[in-house]
């Protein structure tokens, strides 16, 4: 059986069972992997041997940081640090939408997952207003957010993956240096636009859950967010790590940070969260390592490089085949990983600006958030919205953002092109 007709019924198997039966994400994508590499004939050792070396190649890279990532932001929450910082940014911004999407997008970075920034900063979001609807709009800010924080800034699992795969020495300042002003710029918008609904001037600082002293900053609160800052250029510059020692170096700084700044007493509570946490969002992430590396080891890449070279211009490849496992799978970490395995085998990437390439991807991450996005259906228990209600709010943003990131690659490489 083609190989193109396999791939598109596993991906389809993968989105319909895993809505269906509500399964963790590691059971389908395993089994997704099992199935395809049966069904094109791999002999059954090889198969499971391949799952494993999928898995382990994902953990080797992104176990560390995930992990760090996960603690880091438990011992936040559990020593109520967390509402120190929202009491911080409040100073800086003072109207609530914004204080909602861009402490979303900060969380969400260094603890890798933005479920985790919305699980954290929810709670605090709900002491703000009485208000059902006020609030259900925050809730939304928080979570698109926490989607453009960890979608598009440099290090996280989705924008790592595509360095290590494509580009192993392009240089992160450059490439934040575009995607960060693009990614505020969307959630500006965003904050523009929620403004203009409603009037949220009853809101005070008090609502937060902790008063501030004026004049105060939380430093330990901010400490293990600055020493990964600090400790980007410190391995870049000074250790000179490439793009894998670097990250698990400054997620290491961070989390021996939050882990000696902590109180005594809850030094073990919050590793045992965080780390329970993290098991389940790298296990995950395994699954589509077990996947990919399938799919890679498989006549796959070629035979859709050749079927798609002859329907598709090269400059929208990437961006519609990471919409296409974006929509089967839901989670934008996988797609990250699924697209760049498939990708790095063919010619593609070489003749593309590695800036505009990753901007295609990412694009393509995000425009179709439904379904099968856990995402989606977290926010419909969280705000007891409707279905139209969250794909409005949610999903619709999304897809204008993704479209807008693949109109701004499509400059990029056009004035920047590399052949």
């Amino acid at each position: 059986m083609n190989t193109i007709l396999i791939f598109i019924i596993v991906m389809v198997a993968i989105s319909v069972i895993g809505f269906r039966y509500r399964l963790p994400p590691f059971f389908t994508l395993v089994g997704g992997a099992i199935a395809f590499g049966l069904l094109i004939g791999t002999d059954p050792d090889t198969v499971f041997q391949q799952v494993a070396m999928g898995c382990a190649s994902i953990f080797n890279s992104l176990g560390i940081p995930i992990l760090a990532g996960s603690v880091i932001a438990k011992y936040l929450a559990e020593q109520g640090l967390i509402q120190q910082i929202v009491s911080d940014l409040k100073t800086l911004l003072k109207r609530p939408p914004s204080l909602a999407g861009i402490a979303g997008y900060l969380i969400a970075v260094p603890s890798t997952c933005p479920i985790t920034a919305f699980i954290i900063l929810t709670p605090v979001i709900e002491f703000f207003t009485s208000d059902e609807k006020k609030r259900s709009l925050l809730i939304y800010l928080v979570a698109i957010g926490s989607v453009l924080g960890v979608a598009y800034v440099y290090p996280t699992p989705v924008t790592y993956t595509l360095f290590d795969a494509f580009a192993p020495d392009f240089s992160p300042l450059i490439y934040n240096l575009v995607a960060i002003p693009l990614s505020l710029a969307f959630i500006g918008s965003l904050i523009w636009y929620v403004r203009r609904q409603c009037n949220f001037a009853d809101i005070t600082n008090e609502q937060i859950g902790y008063k501030r002293e004026e004049g105060t900053l939380h430093l330990r609160a901010w400490a293990p967010f600055l020493v990964i800052l600090l400790a980007i250029p410190v391995g870049y510059l000074l250790l000179g790590l490439t793009h894998a020692g670097l990250l698990q170096f400054i997620m290491i700084a961070g989390m021996i940070t939050a882990v000696a700044t902590a109180r005594q007493d809850i030094r073990w509570s919050g590793w045992v969260l965080g780390a329970k946490h993290a098991g389940v969002v790298i296990f995950d992430i395994c699954g589509a390592g077990a996947l990919g590396y399938i799919i890679q080891q498989s006549s796959f890449p070629a035979d859709a490089s050749i079927l798609l070279a002859t329907s598709l211009p090269v400059f929208l490849f990437p961006f519609v085949l990471a919409a296409l496992i974006q929509t089967a799978q839901g989670s934008r970490i996988v797609t990250s990983y699924l697209t760049a395995q498939v990708l790095a085998t063919t010619v593609i990437p070489s003749m593309l600006n590695p800036l505009a390439l990753f901007l295609m991807i990412i694009g393509g991450a995000g425009l179709i958030c439904f379904v099968t996005d856990p995402y989606f259906w977290l926010l419909h228990r969280t705000t007891g919205d409707d279905v139209k209600t969250v794909f409005k709010r949610y999903t619709v943003p999304q897809i204008i953002f993704g479209l807008a990131t693949y109109l701004v690659a499509l400059l990029i490489q056009f004035l920047m092109p590399v052949i």
